[in-house]
């Protein structure tokens, strides 16, 4: 589990940070939810910007910049998902989209914050915020989102009667670096059923939570 721990920064497909007490958008999707072709170009925009932004010597504007232009190929990401026909969908099902919520909230109180969360159907929106551990670290994300994906994925397959690869291996995640980021957040969050054309209203939306009131 040492790949698991906690650690502030930490790179595979996609640069990841974790900040002591911050709260994160984390964006997780099923796995084949997306052609290869579209996969590949998205992949190879992140390494462009990763390497333009490593060019910069202030480590300051370097983060700046390259969060910038992650949140822009966030949402290219995120505009695949929504407009794709390509891939599974088995978050239209109740009773995997419930196991998925069950999933999440499952250490709920324990060791992290739940703010809120969509479950679409081919991918997940997360906001989170983990909790302190000790002293000197916070529960790992990375730990946090393996449960939540393992768990469901044994009991979604097994109700599918499918075996393999239930979710993508990486995710998306991104952290609110104000309140009012948060509260953008979680208003893109809530209303990504709107967005897709599925209801006309967030609240209309099955399976959306948000802890607070919106």
């Amino acid at each position: 589990m040492k790949k698991l721990d906690y650690r502030e920064y930490y790179r595979r497909n996609l640069p990841h940070f974790q900040p002591r007490g911050a709260t994160f958008l984390v964006n997780f999707r099923l796995a084949g939810s997306l052609p290869t072709e579209v996969i590949e170009r998205l992949k190879a925009e992140s390494d462009e910007i990763e390497q333009r932004t490593l060019k910069i010597v202030d480590l300051g504007e370097r983060f700046k910049l390259r969060d910038i232009e992650q949140r822009k190929l966030f949402g290219k990401w995120d505009d695949a998902l929504h407009s794709t026909s390509h891939g599974p969908f088995h978050l239209r099902e109740d009773h995997v989209a419930e196991i998925v919520a069950n999933s999440i909230r499952y250490h709920d109180g324990e060791w992290f914050d739940v703010i809120a969360f969509c479950i679409m159907p081919n991918h997940v929106h997360l906001v989170i915020a983990p909790y302190e551990k000790s002293e000197e670290k916070d529960y790992s994300l990375s730990k946090i989102m393996h449960n939540i994906k393992r768990n469901s994925a044994k009991q979604a397959n097994q109700i599918l009667g499918r075996t393999g690869a239930f979710w993508q291996h990486e995710s998306y995640d991104h952290f609110a670096r104000d309140s009012a980021e948060l509260e953008r957040i979680i208003k893109y969050v809530l209303n990504n059923p709107v967005k897709s054309g599925l209801v006309d209203d967030w609240t209309k939306w099955k399976w959306s939570y948000c802890k607070y009131d919106f």
